[in-house]
């Protein structure tokens, strides 16, 4: 009667983990499902950034047409600790394109610190590895190359191009909120800015880690109650 007894009223917790882990699944967003479905890849080819988020920029707001952002893409893939970037320019040319990403990695408002990173992208559209990618720290100093001579971006007349970098080179984690701010620049000087986006990247080990943890903190509760008994 003893064990009987425990059992029942262990019961409405179990019921009440699991309900909770049902609901948790559920409410997974749509753009999440998408991600599982539709991985980012770099290599120069950019179907898979459909429906992937986005910030647009007008045209005409730039010193120089193959300089003038048209839209800057953000993503991030499942089971993967890496950002992806995507930029898009109005003009669709073979001039060659000057990015710089700013992460405000602390979320406090500077980009200067030293926590901080800028990712310069050169993108010089030709058949070849077209795509330079360098990490700097906010202060400007040079931390690594993230890729040199990389078909990111697309040949000949182009006008978007792409790259990716780790959660390690950017210091940061899994749900930790960034800030993030793409700008071009023709020679020295600045020529176009999109708008600031504050962005918290998805779990790189994926939404289903709710499962092994819920059945975790069932069999803790029954465990406790066991002792009890």
């Amino acid at each position: 009667m003893r064990l009987r007894f425990s059992i029942v009223s262990f019961a409405p917790r179990v019921c009440l983990v699991i309900t909770a882990l049902a609901l948790l699944l559920t409410a997974i967003p749509l753009d999440t499902a998408v991600a599982q479905t539709q991985l980012i890849v770099l290599d120069g080819q950019f179907a898979d950034w459909l429906g992937q988020p986005n910030v647009g920029d007008p045209q005409g707001d730039s010193q120089t047409d193959h300089t003038d952002i048209a839209a800057f893409y953000f993503a991030n893939n499942l089971n993967q600790s890496m950002l992806y970037f995507m930029a898009q320019r109005w003009d669709v040319g073979s001039e060659s394109m000057v990015l710089q990403l700013s992460i405000d990695t602390n979320n406090n408002g500077l980009y200067t610190e030293g926590v901080d990173r800028l990712i310069v992208i050169n993108y010089n559209p030709n058949p070849y590895g077209n795509t330079d990618v360098d990490l700097y720290d906010g202060s400007g100093a040079y931390l690594s190359q993230i890729a040199a001579d990389a078909y990111w971006g697309e040949p000949d007349k182009g006008g978007s191009v792409e790259w990716g970098v780790s959660f390690t080179d950017l210091g940061i984690v899994a749900y930790q909120t960034i800030r993030i701010q793409l700008f071009s620049y023709q020679g020295n000087q600045l020529s176009d800015a999109v708008s600031e986006v504050q962005w918290s990247p998805a779990n790189a080990l994926g939404w289903y880690l709710l499962i092994p943890l819920g059945l975790g903190g069932i069999a803790w509760l029954y465990y406790q109650r066991r002792r009890k008994l």
